[in-house]
């Protein structure tokens, strides 16, 4: 699965706070991220993700700007607030190698005044200033997430077609579909993912909305937003019943296929630990890791 619906329960195995009573998960934590940030600064001195992390920030932007509000930092971080009960899609991002921990915890005091769950996604390990300022408004879990991308120079994948198997784009008026075929794709209650169901959502610029479907019937799901020459696969989702037939690996490629077509041929997503092989073994290589950080459940 990818996430950004992701945290009814985020991906991958919850870690605690660097101040709670696991010091080995933590430090675990941190030497596999300072592995991905020296095999990154030894190729290029500069930001090579950068952009991909902001196209990734961006798509929370518009979607918040759909349901709900926005607001930019005074440097590299946002707040994106869509009003889901899902503490994944109310956060404060920061697409910095660097975050500065000042500007994140000014906009968490202003998202920590409302009514919905929500979270801090940060680049690789947040240092003990995010880690106090996160604990300040209850946000005591760390859950790594990795950034994999699939280049433009890799092409796509023949023999992976399912002739039975038909995507499609949904319009706005059948995100009702979309919205209840997510729930059951990551087994959460619907009223958890009722946002999905706006109509508003059919409408933001370069994002595009996905079912599966068998004999008419949806089986599956998944979004695609594109951005310059990225595209950011989300919500890939097969329901419980139809697993392990390689529809997962279908979807995620025409999502790959449909990029390509619309001039934006790296694809790049967050993985769910489940998701993570499946994505391997059709060309995504993680390059990075993300830290989301929300309340405990």
């Amino acid at each position: 699965m990818t996430y950004i619906a992701g945290s009814i329960q985020l991906c991958s195995t919850p870690l605690k706070s660097p101040h709670s009573p696991q010091p080995h998960i933590w430090q675990n934590l941190q030497y596999e991220s300072k592995d991905f940030t020296k095999g990154v600064a030894t190729m290029q001195a500069n930001d090579p993700l950068g952009p991909i992390v902001s196209a990734y920030a961006a798509t929370f932007e518009k979607m918040a700007a759909a349901t709900g509000h926005t607001r930019k930092g005074t440097h590299d971080a946002l707040l994106a607030v869509s009003g889901s009960p899902i503490a994944a899609l109310n956060a404060v991002i920061s697409t910095s190698e660097e975050p500065d921990p000042e500007e994140i915890a000014i906009l968490a005091a202003s998202v920590s005044e409302g009514a919905f769950p929500w979270s801090i996604h940060v680049r690789g390990v947040p240092g003990p200033r995010i880690a106090e300022i996160a604990a300040q408004h209850g946000l005591t879990q760390f859950v790594s997430k990795p950034l994999m991308i699939r280049r433009s120079e890799q092409g796509t994948l023949d023999g992976l077609a399912n002739a039975s198997l038909h995507v499609r784009a949904v319009s706005a008026h059948e995100l009702e579909t979309y919205s209840q075929t997510l729930a059951a794709g990551f087994e959460g209650p619907q009223e958890a993912f009722q946002i999905f169901a706006d109509p508003a959502l059919g409408k933001i610029d370069g994002v595009t909305h996905y079912v599966a479907e068998l004999d008419g019937e949806p089986v599956g799901t998944g979004m695609t937003a594109v951005h310059n020459e990225l595209t950011g696969i989300f919500n890939i989702t097969t329901l419980p019943k139809h697993r392990r037939r390689g529809y997962g690996r279908v979807i995620t490629m025409e999502m790959v296929r449909l990029g390509r077509a619309a001039g934006a041929p790296t694809a790049f997503l967050y993985a769910s630990k489940m998701g993570e092989p499946m994505y391997e073994s059709i060309g995504f290589r993680t390059e990075e890791r993300m830290t989301v950080i929300t309340a405990e459940l």
